[in-house]
């Protein structure tokens, strides 16, 4: 049976670490209950026990594949059989295999668009029945790769690219029906994740991100959860960031023009203009 319990309903993916994590932590503060989703079980109760020490039951957590959509179907039937209702929900699972194009294998180009973006469309399609009789809020993670070409992310700018612009058409779409959307860049966040992908970094992909700077998590969430409750559409968590998103079509050519330079230095060759 649906939880009694008046309080709103948060879904979170991606949720057992990272910016999905922080998301979760700061949404519990501002006093919603908690759905965590991610693919290890083990992980996901690992970061319920440590949102919630006392058990006080404001945590959940479902273990499934979003690159599944069957497996989010099943997911968010759960989450409205147990609780009722989804007043907010981010979608904050995704992946990253940096790496130049002629080194990036077809799988690797796969799998990240499966999760970044099809993840993404997966948990929206299926828990937009649920939101439209109550209305709430849908926050779309994407990233500052998303507003201008990074060499060395052919494989993960496309699906945050993607990402966007279905934040973009779902802002359209859902506006009469009392769901509100947004669309999250984060720069460089130090996460797990990040952790894992810095060293397979080519050089010219390490030197670009490096101008972005980089953020804790928790700063990123509660900067993300602060601009989505004012109404914001770009959720930019940094300067930099905001300053990308205005004017990334002035400064795209600049950027083309120093990685050409970075490319050729590396590999000896003289850049093309």
């Amino acid at each position: 049976m649906p939880s009694s319990d008046p309080l709103k309903v948060a879904v979170v993916s991606g949720g057992s670490s990272g910016i999905g994590l922080a998301c979760a932590r700061v949404l519990l503060q501002r006093g919603h209950r908690v759905v965590l989703l991610a693919r290890d079980a083990d992980r996901l109760a690992r970061a319920a026990a440590a949102l919630d020490p006392a058990q006080e039951g404001r945590v959940d957590v479902l273990a499934f594949d979003v690159a599944e959509a069957g497996g989010a179907q099943e997911a968010i039937a759960k989450v409205e059989a147990r609780h009722g209702r989804i007043d907010w929900l981010i979608t904050a699972a995704g992946i990253v295999e940096p790496g130049l194009f002629r080194d990036l294998d077809l799988a690797d180009h796969r799998a990240q668009m499966e999760i970044n973006y099809f993840g993404t469309l997966h948990l929206i399609r299926a828990a937009l029945p649920v939101m439209r009789r109550h209305g709430g809020r849908i926050t779309l993670v994407s990233s500052g790769a998303a507003f201008i070409g990074i060499a060395g992310y052919s494989g993960y700018a496309p699906g945050k690219f993607a990402v966007r612009a279905l934040a973009e058409i779902l802002r359209v779409e859902l506006a009469c029906e009392s769901i509100s959307v947004s669309v999250a860049f984060p720069p460089d966040t130090e996460t797990p994740q990040l952790d894992g992908e810095r060293p397979k970094r080519p050089l010219v992909t390490r030197l670009v991100s490096e101008q972005g700077g980089v953020m804790t998590a928790q700063r990123v969430a509660e900067s993300m959860i602060a601009q989505a409750e004012r109404g914001a559409f770009v959720l930019a968590p940094s300067r930099t960031i905001a300053l990308l998103a205005r004017f990334h079509s002035l400064y795209r050519p600049v950027l083309a023009w120093q990685q050409r330079r970075i490319l050729a230095r590396d590999s000896g060759r003289r850049p093309e203009s």
